[in-house]
């Protein structure tokens, strides 16, 4: 089997860990001021929803 498909699915980061995810292949997504994001695991979306602000600072570096 070829895992190795390239596709045209938008990739996104997980603002909380920092792992890439696509838009279909994403564990939950939250919107947020508007905009949708998307995350690895429904633990890293809580911790997003919980402090938003804290990982949508610039200076707010992903510990993955």
């Amino acid at each position: 089997m070829n895992n190795n498909t390239q596709t045209n699915e938008t990739k996104h980061t997980d603002p909380v860990c920092g792992m890439e995810v696509t838009e279909s292949g994403a564990a939950a997504k939250y919107e947020y001021n508007g905009k949708m994001y998307y995350f690895c695991a429904p633990g890293c979306m809580n911790s997003f929803k919980k402090e938003p602000d804290k990982y949508l600072d610039p200076n707010y570096k992903p510990s993955m």
